[in-house]
Formats: C-alpha cells, structure tokens, sequence
C-alpha cells in the first residue's frame, strides 16, 4: 500500500511545476535552457510525485484500496503465482521502462504517463523486490515533495 508520504498542497505543487515545465520546453526561446537543466526529467520524477500525492485525497485512498483489494483478490482467488503475474509482472515492467528512460534521457510522453501510473503500480509488486522499490519511491518522493514544498513556502 502507498503511503501518503506527500501532501496533498504540495503534489498539486509538483504537478503545477511539471506542466510550467512542460510548456517552457516548447518555447524556442528557452528549449537550449530546459534541455540543459534536464527538466524533462524533473517532469517525471515531480508527476510521479504529484500521482503519490493523490494518495491524500479521497479519491486517491479510494484508488489506492481498489488496487490493492483487487491485488489481494488475484492473489488469493487464482493462486500466488497467476496473482503475480497479474499483478507484479507488469508493475516490474512499468517500472524498468520508467527507470531506463530516466537514465537513458529518452523521456517521451509515455515516461510522463508512466511516472503517473507507477506509484500505484508499484504498490501490487510483491516480496522483498517490490518493498524495495516501494522503499526506494518513498524516498525520491518524500524528497522532492520536500524541496518543492518549501520552494513554495508551504513547509
């Protein structure tokens, strides 16, 4: 399960940010700036912020247990490994790819939607590989609702 590990004012902030980021890239005036800055990276990491947020709203906690009611169905009712091929397998998917294109800098828009997507994804990937990496989520979020948090004068 995903904890709420940012505010819900502070992920509007990193989503607010990613989209001013966004539009800045296509500005012919500032495109050689935000390319040397890598901010199509900070894009995806501040949505994959913004969607752990959403973990603060209601209508992310209702999410949240969907996910994880259905997980634990799958696991349960068509056996441990159907349930995690279900489940875990394409978490595990979404977030190599995710990962690759960060360090690779191949951020496209699918990187983007990816970053919205794997927090909750990352929630369903069983044993000590998915606490791992939820571990490892928790800390990159936590951190950069932090940083955007106080660039906004709301810690």
């Amino acid at each position: 399960m995903i904890d709420a590990a940012v505010s819900a004012a502070a992920g509007g902030a990193c989503a607010g940010s990613a989209a001013l980021l966004f539009y800045a890239e296509k500005l012919p005036g500032l495109n050689k700036v935000t390319n040397k800055l890598h901010t199509d990276r900070a894009q995806a990491i501040l949505i994959a912020t913004a969607s752990t947020a959403m973990v603060a709203t209601p209508a992310g906690q209702w999410w949240n247990e969907t996910v994880n009611t259905v997980n634990n169905w799958s696991v349960s009712s068509v056996g441990e490994w159907t349930g995690l091929i279900v489940t875990g397998i394409p978490a595990l998917f979404v977030t190599a790819i995710f990962v690759n294109d960060l360090v690779t800098r191949k951020v496209e828009m699918r990187t983007r939607i990816l970053g919205a997507v794997m927090p909750v994804l990352a929630s369903t990937i069983p044993g000590p590989v998915g606490e791992g990496i939820q571990s490892v989520l928790a800390w990159v979020v936590t951190t950069v609702g932090r940083l955007v948090a106080g660039a906004f004068g709301m810690a």
